[in-house]
This record gives C-alpha cells, structure tokens and sequence, in this order.
C-alpha cells in the first residue's frame, strides 16, 4: 500500500491517530511510523507500510509527508475507540501467562497512560499468534509489536507445562526467534533499559517502571542487554542451519528429531515432515495449538 491520506485526529493522551484514505478507510498509526515529519491534524500523508493491527485495524508501519493533500480528503473526528481487551484475547487463546502479564494487560486495557507509556517504550500491546504476522514457528503468542514490525511473544510449546512461558524476540526480515526472557519481569528490567538507551523520555520509563513494580516488576534498576536476544538449543534451528529431513527422520534423540522436522514442516512448508511431526505429537500426547 503506498497512497496518500489525510491525518483526521491525534489523541493527545497517547499520541496515537487515525489517516482517512480517499476511498473512506482508516488507517491508524503511532508515532514511531512517522518518517522525518511531526504529525498534526489535516496533514496529508503517504502510507508507505501497513500490517494487521489490534482488534482488527490496518496500522501503519512507515508514514511520509505528501506534498499534496489527499484529493477531497475530510478533516474529521476519529471514530469512537473500541475498549481494549488485550487480556480477554489472551486468556480465550488459552495462552499461559504469568501473574506479572496478566495484571500488566489487564491494567493497560483500562489506563490510557500506562498503554501509552508501553507504546512508548516499544512495547506496543496486540496479541494475536505468531503464524498471523508471518512467524513461521507455531509455538509463537505475540503479545506486543516493537513499533518496526518485530515482535515479543511467548513460546507456548508443551515443552514448557508447568513452568511460565518463555519470552521470545521475533525478527520479522529473517523470521527468526531469539530468546529474551524466562519471565515478564525479567522482559520489562531489560525492555526499560532498552527504551532508555534509545533516547525514550526518562520521565515516561520511570513512570511506567513505577506502575510495573506495583504490579510485581522487580523493583532493580533497568539493565540493557544490547542485542535482541539468544541462540538457544530447544528452538529449531535457523532456516540455514537445518539438516536434510532425511537426517531428522532417521534421528534417535527425540527433541532433536522434533525441532528438525518442526523446521520443515512449519519453516519449509514440507508436508511429508508435517505428517511426521504430527505423527510424533500423537504419541507424546501433544497436539499443534488451536490457531494453526
């Protein structure tokens, strides 16, 4: 999508607006998609990038000024806001979450400065599974956008019953996952770190910071990691790094012949590794998540 629009509001609170196009759609946007300009009411715009957003919306993911309005573009009031249900969606998927992300959800649904604080610091809250933006792991929940179409997630593979889901690092360009976190506390001491180093308002992290600690964040001082995550031998391997399916087949360790033949089926589109994976989780008493 490249075409020109007309920014019909800004709600000041969180910064977040709508852009009508000329056939009569909306498209929201953040901040972090504005490219080289501040955005303002009745400004025309190009919407160079866009992807699914929450509750359905198209959001923008790159703006640039036009240098002409949008023929016949209307400047109006945005349409009223749907209430946010970050924390319905995830419970109905059946996602595991730990004590510290059910009550961050939950208060960000109903505090507009908490959710605009969030986005903010990158953390912007949409949670769908990882297969609808192109995640080619199964395993993946998203739960929120980075502002540049990477994702956090959870990994809700079997492998992790009983214990609080990994935290994950979705590169969208290469579709490869990274690990980040073992739990949400562990996420936000290094994400509120990140925001700082980037230049995100100290004021805003150190409101939010506060607010997460009431809700269970260890209360430490924000540490940047400074990359986006690790390697970690219980994901499948890198697309590059897959052996031939023959290899996984023939494999005897299961965990091994597991990650390979996930690689394949999900990675490569391989039907012959899908029946063989599926085949596998029959007899492990597993089953694929419901939205695959």
């Amino acid at each position: 999508m490249s075409e020109v629009g007309t920014i019909v509001s800004i709600e000041p609170e969180d910064g977040l607006g709508w852009i009508e196009m000329p056939n009569g759609d909306r498209v929201r946007f953040g901040g972090t998609a504005c490219k080289g300009f501040v955005p303002a009411v009745g400004l025309a715009v190009e919407v160079v990038g866009t992807r699914p957003g929450y509750g359905g919306t198209v959001k923008a993911t790159e703006l640039r000024k036009a240098s002409a309005p949008a023929p016949g573009a209307p400047v109006a009031a945005a349409p009223v806001a749907e209430p946010r249900q970050a924390l319905h969606t995830v419970q109905q998927a059946g996602v595991r979450a730990d004590d510290l992300l059910l009550a961050l959800l939950g208060r960000a649904d109903v505090d507009d400065t908490m959710h605009a604080d969030l986005e903010a610091a990158h953390f912007e809250v949409e949670p769908q599974p990882g297969p609808a933006l192109g995640c080619a792991n199964p395993w993946l929940y998203v739960i929120a956008m980075d502002g540049g179409g990477n994702a956090y997630g959870l990994y809700s593979h079997p492998l992790f019953n009983g214990q609080d889901l990994p935290w994950l690092f979705w590169d969208h360009e290469v579709d490869t996952l990274r690990f980040l976190a073992a739990n949400t506390s562990d996420l936000f001491v290094h994400l509120l770190g990140e925001a700082l180093a980037s230049g995100v308002d100290a004021a805003k992290v150190e409101r939010l910071r506060g607010d997460l600690v009431k809700l269970g964040l260890a209360d430490v001082a924000p540490t940047s990691r400074g990359d986006e995550g690790e390697a970690v031998d219980w994901l499948p391997p890198d697309d590059g790094a897959l052996r031939p399916l023959a290899d996984y087949l023939a494999e005897t360790d299961g965990g091994e012949m597991e990650r390979g033949l996930l690689g394949h089926a999900f990675g490569r589109g391989d039907a012959q590794a899908r029946a063989a994976l599926e085949q596998l989780y029959t007899g492990w008493g597993w089953h694929l998540p419901a939205w695959v």
